[in-house]
């Protein structure tokens, strides 16, 4: 009885320890399956942003002068590339990561399906194990039900030893399989993914940086610059421009200040009076003159 208790402790502790191993993996992997599945959402959200960006910019490059329209336009190119191979990113992450993690769900429900067999075996057992002891106790002398309950236990203890072995065999391939998926399979290609991902986009992030420092300023700024100016005719030089331009003003002042009222003029009334004054003062000059005469006149008489 010593025996049958520690193989009946022995086998329940196994049934727990599998049933733990089995709902860690099931909580944990689920978890991890669903984190993935959200980093590839997100992924494609960006490889989307990365395309709106690029649309964006070629759009801004056909209004721009001829250097700078070339720059962006290979920019918005290489950026576009950039999206597609986060797309192929996208698609190995579902592929090769998040698929096979689903599968994990499938892989639990099978190994909670042989530890419910071998506890079933088990307690089937278990059933025939009291039997044989009521047959025993009830009917001591009735040698053929205890043979009977006897033989019925061998076959219930077979077929538990069995359904234990199969379930011990079943946890060590799950066991293997889950670590070789998690190390070799599954971390490792999205390891890989994103490495062929990241040195693609390095190689053509590179690209678009020598893109974009061959554009050449000056021939955009010389460029902006003679559409800013105003037209000329041929063969007439800015000097020639500037120079007509102050010709111009300068006759206009000429004859803005002809049309007023000036000193000159009010030089020219003066003079008017001045003449009058000075015909008055000759006047005078006469009266003293006959005066003179008059005075001789009368001494001389």
């Amino acid at each position: 009885m010593t025996s049958r208790g520690a193989e009946v402790r022995a086998r329940e502790n196994q049934s727990k320890f599998v049933q733990s191993r089995i709902d860690n993996i099931e909580k944990h992997y689920a978890e991890i399956c669903q984190e993935f599945a959200s980093y590839t959402r997100k992924t494609g959200r960006l490889r989307d942003k990365g395309d709106a960006v690029a649309k964006a910019v070629l759009l801004y490059a056909d209004s721009e002068t001829p250097s700078m329209k070339t720059g962006l336009t290979g920019f918005a190119e290489c950026l576009s590339s950039v999206q597609d191979y986060r797309n192929a990113e996208v698609d190995r992450l579902e592929r090769k990561v998040v698929t096979p993690l689903t599968l994990y769900g499938t892989e639990c429900k099978h190994a909670k399906s042989d530890l419910k067999a071998s506890f079933a075996a088990y307690g089937k057992e278990q059933k025939q194990q009291k039997r044989l002891e009521q047959v025993r106790l009830k009917n001591p002398s009735d040698r053929h039900q205890i043979s009977q309950a006897e033989s019925e236990l061998q076959k219930a203890s077979v077929d538990a030893t069995r359904s234990t072995k199969a379930l011990e065999d079943e946890m060590d391939r799950f066991e293997k399989k889950k670590m070789q998926d998690i190390k070799q399979t599954i971390l490792r290609d999205f390891v890989q993914i994103e490495m062929v991902f990241h040195a693609k986009a390095l190689e053509v992030y590179t690209q678009a940086f020598q893109t974009l420092m061959s554009i050449s300023e000056d021939d955009d700024l010389e460029e902006f610059r003679n559409s800013l100016r105003p037209p000329s005719t041929p063969g007439t030089s800015r000097l020639d421009l500037v120079r007509a331009g102050s010709k111009g003003s300068l006759n206009s002042t000429s004859r803005s200040t002809g049309n007023r009222h000036t000193p000159s003029t009010d030089r020219r009334n003066g003079s008017h009076h001045d003449n009058h004054n000075m015909t008055n003062h000759d006047d005078d000059d006469d009266d003293e003159e006959t005066d003179e005469d008059e005075d001789d006149s009368y001494y001389r008489s």
